[in-house]
């Protein structure tokens, strides 16, 4: 044989392979006995078989087309048409059934594997299948068909040139490009924080402004320019919303051709596409509140903590108290509506009554102990450990229930219960404050990890085998490879820092010429897989609250949006969602939007403040550390009220220490002299005064009289 083969000989020899195989393997016979047996049988077996024959042709495309005799395709498109029209008349078209969308993807199979001469136009009420066949197809050829390009020229730019229309559409605009122009459009959809979708006059770009979106600057792209792929996109939005219904995107990966297509496209969906079908999907699974008592034992968390203890066994934090008390109520509890409460909070040797206070303090303390060492869950990524790289904030999950099989199943446990309050999060909007990355969220949107994800998190993950793909490039000699080899093993580092044998006794089996693909493939696989296991877990978790087959529409930023809200602090969003309580008057207690101390608190805000410390003030005041995505998710204002304690005229306000009402997102606030005098107590108060407790106050009184300061 020839010992260095033609790389694209090698590839066509492949392809011709792969077609003597599909032929042999199905031809046309065959494939008409299995739409026989589709149309014979009935139920469960039905649906079976339809997506057997779809994945089938899924596997085959670009290989072989598989053929179905024309009475069979015709007997299939009929049914599928008479059962459409069916749903829509008893008023089910919103909800098809899995036999349905089987029965959608079969005939869109069906459909492409024809020769394009003999495929059939759908018009009149057949309409909504050739709305399905255009998606398919922008997802086949992985760009906007001609089609839809041309239904938006005779809309909106008739009287310009079509040359040059269809030339900024198919050569200018790459999928980056495309990308950026989603994210302006959903910026500007979600800062508005109406219902309004974005229009195409809101995307005027301030020159100082384009920076921020690196491949339409370097492509120069100008406003008219964005505005045709714009109407173009929305053109695709309005079909995607249409057809989606249709496809069961509750499928993995590979095992649907539609979905898959779906998932690929996502990241061009605007969210107002996604936010109105998420919602309708929240509203129909939504469940009926019910009361639910959860007893917290602080100080028991308290100690378990303070004696450096990880909690293992899933029994002394304020997390696995939670899970434990409802770890026998159905998940139904969690399928709750936006701004309501799953449970109230009973704090074991504490006063508090939960209004909401105590419940949200409850959810923000199980996010910072997600992040801590006292539960075996999440770790700091290995950029943090060794203060290198980007992404030194964010955590990962540990792989210790991959090394520690007698506690997997506890701590697996332990992770699908992260799901359900992920869960919790998104349909009630009290988010949770975690910092994953995208090795995490990815996975629970059916994303595929790759070596940038794993980099962003692990700046050295590949350094060494890198290394070893670069001299087996250079064909060194097997002195010369074992030499700048060393003593590289089968191990390999995981998440949490422990060594772990890619394969039995790794540790002990030295990287040569011979053994080094397998090592590198063993590698890489354990990188890009290391948290699968838990992953999944969450996704279960995940899947028994929220409508699990529209998530496949999220990015993964999309998701993390959704759990945890935006991390920076909006103070515009929130000056404008804030109302004033106290006297009207000028004078002590006249509390006003523009009375001093009111603009010197803003003006702190602004000035004095990083976005870690107003995220501090924001739990300071309302027990949750980010503010809601936009004004519509308020569930209530934030008030600033004259502060009780300081408005005698002898008194000084600068003595005084702020006032918060978490369960009324009430703040009271002295009337300070100055802006530093202001930033310096309120920092104070942030940081050293945020237990809620009605009555024993005294640790926090303590605290103030050794500053001097009064509550």
């Amino acid at each position: 044989p020839n010992p260095n083969p033609n790389p694209n000989q090698t590839l066509a020899i492949r392809r011709e392979d792969m077609r003597e195989f599909f032929s042999r393997l199905f031809s046309s016979h065959l494939v008409d006995a299995i739409v026989g047996l589709i149309i014979g049988s009935q139920g469960e077996a039905r649906t079976d078989l339809m997506q057997l024959l779809a994945s089938i042709n899924h596997a085959a495309k670009g290989v072989v087309r598989l053929e179905v005799s024309q009475s069979n395709r015709l007997l299939l498109q009929r049914f599928m048409i008479k059962t459409h029209g069916t749903q829509r008349r008893t008023g089910r078209s919103g909800c098809f059934s899995p036999f349905f969308q089987a029965l959608v993807e079969l005939n869109v199979s069906i459909h492409f594997m024809q020769k394009v001469s003999d495929r059939k136009t759908y018009k009149g009420e057949e309409s909504w299948f050739q709305d399905v066949l255009q998606v398919a197809e922008c997802m086949q050829e992985g760009r906007l068909t001609d089609a839809i390009q041309l239904q938006v020229w005779g809309q909106i730019a008739r009287t310009d040139d079509l040359t040059e229309f269809l030339r900024i559409n198919n050569v200018v605009f790459t999928r980056e490009c495309d990308e950026e122009l989603v994210d302006l459009v959903n910026r500007i959809y979600i800062k508005r924080g109406t219902r309004r979708p974005t229009q195409a006059h809101d995307l005027k770009i301030a020159p100082n402004e384009i920076v921020q979106f690196p491949c339409m600057q370097a492509l120069s792209i100008h406003h008219k320019e964005r505005t045709y792929r714009f109407h173009v996109l929305a053109k695709l939005n309005e079909r995607i919303h249409t057809v989606i219904p249709l496809i069961n995107l509750s499928v993995p990966p590979g095992k649907s051709s539609l979905a898959d297509g779906i998932r690929d496209i996502r990241s061009i969906m605007f969210w107002s596409t996604k936010e109105r079908l998420w919602n309708a999907a929240l509203a129909q699974t939504r469940c009926i509140r019910r009361e639910v008592r959860v007893t917290i034992d602080k100080l028991r968390a308290h100690k378990c903590k303070q004696d450096n203890r990880v909690d293992f066994d899933g029994t002394e934090t304020i997390f696995a108290q939670t899970m434990n008390d409802l770890k026998h109520q159905s998940t139904r509890l969690f399928r709750i509506g936006n701004n309501e409460r799953a449970f109230k909070v009973v704090e074991v040797g504490f006063n508090s009554q939960d209004i909401g206070g105590p419940y949200r303090d409850t959810l923000e303390t199980i996010g910072k102990e997600l992040e801590s060492p006292v539960l075996p869950l999440f770790v700091p990524c290995n950029n943090s450990r060794v203060q290198m790289g980007r992404n030194q904030d964010v955590y990962v999950p540990s792989s210790f229930c991959n090394t520690n099989p007698w506690r997997r199943e506890r701590v697996l446990q332990m992770f699908e219960f992260v799901g359900k309050l992920m869960g919790l999060a998104i349909r009630t909007q009290n988010f949770l404050n975690c910092h994953f990355s995208e090795v995490t969220w990815k996975p629970l949107v059916w994303d595929r990890v790759t070596e940038t994800d794993v980099l962003a998190v692990d700046a050295v993950a590949f350094r060494t085998v890198n290394e070893i793909k670069r001299l087996k490039r250079r064909d060194a000699g097997k002195e010369a490879f074992e030499k700048a080899v060393g003593d590289v093993r089968f191990v390999v580092r995981s998440s949490e820092g422990s060594e772990v044998e890619l394969l039995r006794g790794g540790s002990n089996i030295h990287v040569n010429m011979d053994n080094a693909a397998t090592y590198i493939n063993l590698y890489r696989d354990y990188k890009l897989n290391e948290t699968r296991t838990q992953c999944e877990a969450m996704r279960r978790g995940l899947a028994t609250v929220i409508p699990y087959q529209i998530l496949s529409l999220f990015t993964w930023r999309d998701l993390q949006d959704q759990v945890c809200g935006r991390i920076h602090i909006d103070v515009k969003l929130l000056e404008s969602m804030t109302r004033y309580a106290g006297s009207r008057r000028n004078g002590r207690g006249f509390v006003a939007r523009d009375a001093p101390h009111v603009r010197l608190f803003w003006r702190m805000m602004q000035e004095k403040m990083d976005n870690f410390q107003r995220s501090k003030l924001i739990f300071f005041v309302w027990g949750r550390s980010r503010l809601p995505l936009n004004r519509k998710s308020f569930e209530q204002k934030f008030t600033i009220m004259a502060h009780a304690s300081s408005m005698a005229s002898y008194k000084n306000p600068d003595k005084y220490l702020p006032v918060a009402h978490t369960c009324f997102f009430q703040l009271e606030l002295p009337e300070y002299s100055n802006i530093d005098t202001m930033y310096e107590k309120m920092m104070y108060a942030c940081t050293h005064c945020t237990s809620i407790d009605g009555d024993n106050t005294e640790a926090a009184r303590q605290a103030a009289s050794q500053r001097h300061t009064r509550l």
